[in-house]
């Protein structure tokens, strides 16, 4: 009768352990999953930050303006007058 007073006690201290180290592992897993998360939340963020300076790049490179002034400026291009252009019109089959 003691002894298996024993090996009850002695089973209910392996449970308990077994237990406190499934709490402390999981415990340690949910801490790195949440730094994860963070991280990937961060740079989220940074990529957001970065779409919008690229449209905002984007839109300034394409605008008319520019791309008129560097036409005339670097280039040297102007509009042709009313008798240099030439209208073709598409005789495809």
């Amino acid at each position: 009768m003691i002894r298996s007073g024993i090996s009850s006690v002695t089973l209910l201290i392996v449970l308990a352990t077994a237990s406190a180290v499934g709490v402390v592992s999981a415990q340690h897993k949910a801490r790195r999953l949440h730094s994860a998360s963070e991280n990937e939340k961060n740079y989220s963020q940074s990529l957001e930050v970065e779409w919008g300076r690229l449209q905002l790049e984007q839109s300034t490179l394409v605008a008319h303006r520019r791309v008129e002034s560097i036409a005339r400026e670097r280039l040297g291009m102007v509009f042709p007058n009313a008798g240099q252009i030439i209208a073709l019109e598409e005789d495809w089959p």
